[in-house]
């Protein structure tokens, strides 16, 4: 049998094939469309649902003490004015959520960049130092903060060793003081993040391309030159993305503040993530803390705007 032969009998089992413009091909994609369609109108229901109901909630003065939420009087942005105007407690906590952010996010930067490079090279127990700094990131928050709570009792570990150092009484009231509370929130969510930023960041740094700085070599750049004038500038999009992630994530601040002070001593460490939280299950304020939330929403969605901006306006530069 020729090949002739063989592909004229072959021709009849390949008409019979719906090709994707058919009504056969048609009939499956809908078919699987209908599989699918069920778990999306679920995930819709789960995640929408619950933001419908608080968004209403935040324009009402409901409570749970006072009935269903179908009964309670509708305010208008009363709460948000009241947030925004007259509840300085809120804005003080707005204030020291973004303090602290920037002060986090410039040492895990600085941290997660030197490490970065440092691990560039070839050196004796990579692997090993490797998997060590990345452990802190794997540690659940809440055993994170309640580590960091041992070590810093009167009697824990770290005034132990400075009263060794310096004498007896000469350790201080960690919690007890302002200044104090707020370092120890500072070097709880630096040890446990910046391992965040030496990941992202590695791997920035090892997929730039060789060839601008092997030609910034041949024009005989320093390395310092090379760091700061070519790594730096190719890597920005790679550091914006690290800035993105770690601010969505400090926002929402609460687990090592509630375990370390709870955000004490007074009022001095209260993120807004905490004084939410008391504010809905501490004195049952539901409506008003979800006008809170939102406020800090919309607010978290501004700052990701703006620190996206910048990798935005280049990539539409380089499409050009």
């Amino acid at each position: 049998m020729d090949a002739s032969t063989y592909s004229n009998e072959r021709q009849p089992v390949l008409q019979h094939e719906p090709s994707p413009g058919r009504p056969g091909a048609s009939r499956r994609r809908w078919f699987a469309r209908g599989l699918l369609l069920p778990g999306q109108i679920l995930s819709l229901m789960v995640l929408i649902t619950p933001l419908l109901v608080a968004f209403y909630m935040s324009f009402t003065d409901w409570a749970p003490t006072r009935g269903g939420l179908a009964a309670a009087r509708f305010v208008g942005i009363e709460n948000y004015q009241e947030l925004l105007i007259y509840d300085t407690r809120f804005v003080e906590a707005v204030v020291r959520t973004l303090l602290l952010s920037a002060v986090c996010l410039s040492i895990e930067f600085a941290l997660g960049l030197g490490l970065a490079v440092l691990f560039l090279r070839r050196f004796r127990g990579k692997a090993v130092a490797f998997s060590v700094v990345l452990t802190p990131m794997m540690v659940l928050p809440v055993v994170v903060g309640y580590t960091f709570w041992m070590l810093f009792q009167s009697n824990g570990p770290v005034n132990q060793i400075i009263e060794l150092i310096a004498g007896p009484g000469s350790a201080p009231e960690w919690f007890r003081s302002t200044p104090f509370a707020l370092a120890i929130v500072v070097i709880t969510e630096v040890w446990h993040w910046t391992p965040l930023f030496f990941l992202i960041l590695l791997s920035g740094l090892n997929a730039l391309p060789e060839n601008p700085v092997r030609a910034a070599v041949i024009l005989g750049a320093s390395p310092r030159q090379i760091f700061w004038r070519v790594v730096l500038p190719m890597l920005k999009p790679v550091i914006v993305v690290a800035f993105v992630i770690r601010s969505m994530e400090i926002v929402k601040l609460f687990d090592e503040v509630f375990m370390l002070t709870r955000g004490g001593p007074g009022t001095s460490t209260e993120t807004v993530s905490l004084y939410i939280y008391k504010l809905a299950f501490n004195d049952f304020q539901l409506a008003y803390g979800a006008a809170a939330a939102f406020l800090v929403l919309l607010g978290t969605l501004t700052l990701v705007h703006l620190l996206l901006a910048p990798v935005r306006d280049q990539l539409l530069e380089e499409r050009r």
